[in-house]
């Protein structure tokens, strides 16, 4: 993630990502039936939720240990 942004702007980038696959997320849960494609999207969302998840509690550690 070395790409010229600071660990606080990665960290609020990586939230924002994670912020935005929650909303997605929660949307297709509230339908009461899932197409055979949204339901690959649901895992698809909670695999990137947790990528971004594992890379903000990273970055936090990082911050706290430098």
């Amino acid at each position: 993630m070395d790409n010229g942004m600071s660990k606080e702007d990665s960290y609020s980038e990586a939230k924002n990502h994670h912020t935005s696959l929650d909303r997605r997320l929660q949307m297709l849960l509230k339908k009461p039936f899932l197409t055979e494609s949204e339901e690959i999207e649901v895992r698809e969302l909670k695999k990137k939720k947790l990528y971004y998840k594992d890379l903000m509690e990273r970055l936090k550690k990082e911050e706290q240990e430098g």
